[in-house]
């Protein structure tokens, strides 16, 4: 397989630094290295491009308080028996309409995300604008991926709670008694382990699938060539996959919690001198420090998700290019040039 973004090759020098790259195949302390410093080398590039899905994940959760606030408002006013002025099922309405937006959003930020760490690790500057016009060129195959990763999972589940709802629903007809004892006897063990198993099916599936999306950007694949192209690529690499994005997902965690922990101390300071002021609740002033306590949550939650974004998707492509190197092995030397006489 041939294409323009293979092999690697070193990071020139530039505004952005050089990131050497290791010879070969790396070890699991390499990927992890490599991806720290991709990440602050190309921190502003990487954060930009990740804002894109964050601020729709803060956008629909701040419209999701926005409902909480209007249902429950007049009883934080004290009017408990007045009925709210925003109807509870519009919160319904706006979660779904989310579930429909959020594989849009994959569809352009995944390609893209996908395009500037592998190109970074190769040394080559990207910007924010190609990374998601290349995106936008096949955004159609992009939204297909997205749509056959969710049917993976969706198909599996809807069958075995099939199977689950009418085998209940035959036990209990064949009882005659719609609460038969023993139903829940065997359906609440049963509904356990279905959980378990298809969080650990899940867990597969996207590591099966990890790679689709570098796979898909960088050598131009089908929405079905690419899975089968991660799935090659990620034979008996899962576990060494699971264990880099778990590391992964442990640091940008910690960040979260440090943030979280600086905020609570802040909440916690305010809230002594309002209590000190005699703010009381309901008051203006009340509604302000609740504003801006969301407002510093949002705040914090958008720097963790786009750091989160951000580590998971260079993390990727750097084990998509090792992979490479390990299937494929080393690319052909070019021929060489034969001097005239």
């Amino acid at each position: 397989m041939s294409d323009p973004n293979y092999p690697i090759i070193p990071a020139p020098a530039g505004p952005y630094g050089a990131v050497p790259t290791p010879p070969g195949a790396m070890t699991f302390g390499q990927i992890l290295d490599r991806t720290y410093r991709l990440v602050r080398t190309h921190l502003g590039l990487f954060l930009g491009i990740a804002a894109v899905p964050s601020v729709a994940a803060i956008v629909a959760v701040a419209l999701m308080l926005v409902c909480a606030v209007f249902i429950a408002g007049v009883r934080l006013g004290g009017n408990p028996h007045v009925p709210p002025a925003f109807p509870a099922y519009w919160t319904a309405i706006l979660i779904g309409v989310i579930y429909l937006i959020f594989p849009v959003i994959s569809a352009l930020y995944m390609p893209a995300a996908s395009y500037a760490a592998t190109q970074a690790n190769r040394g080559v500057r990207v910007t924010f604008g190609e990374s998601y016009g290349v995106a936008w060129q096949r955004f159609g195959r992009y939204l297909w991926l997205i749509v056959l990763m969710a049917l993976y999972v969706i198909v599996p589940f809807a069958g075995i709670a099939a199977l689950i709802g009418g085998g209940t629903f035959l036990v209990e007809r064949a009882s005659g008694t719609s609460a038969a004892p023993g139903t829940a006897f065997f359906v609440i063990p049963l509904l356990l382990l279905l959980y378990l198993g298809m969080l650990v099916y899940s867990i597969l599936i996207m590591l099966r699938f990890a790679l689709a999306f570098p796979a898909s950007v960088v050598e131009g694949l089908t929405a079905w060539d690419s899975l089968e192209r991660s799935a090659r690529l990620t034979h008996g690499a899962k576990g060494r996959i699971f264990l880099v994005m778990l590391i992964v997902y442990a640091f940008t965690y910690l960040v979260n919690i440090v943030f979280m922990a600086v905020l609570a101390v802040v909440a916690v300071i305010v809230g002594i001198f309002a209590m000190m002021a005699h703010v009381t609740q309901g008051s203006p002033a009340f509604y302000v420090l609740c504003g801006l306590a969301v407002l510093g949550y949002l705040l914090i939650l958008l720097v963790t998700t786009v750091t989160t974004y951000a580590a998971f998707t260079t993390a990727l492509g750097v084990i998509y290019h090792d992979q490479r190197l390990r299937k494929d092995g080393p690319p052909p030397a070019p021929a060489a040039v034969a001097e005239p006489a």
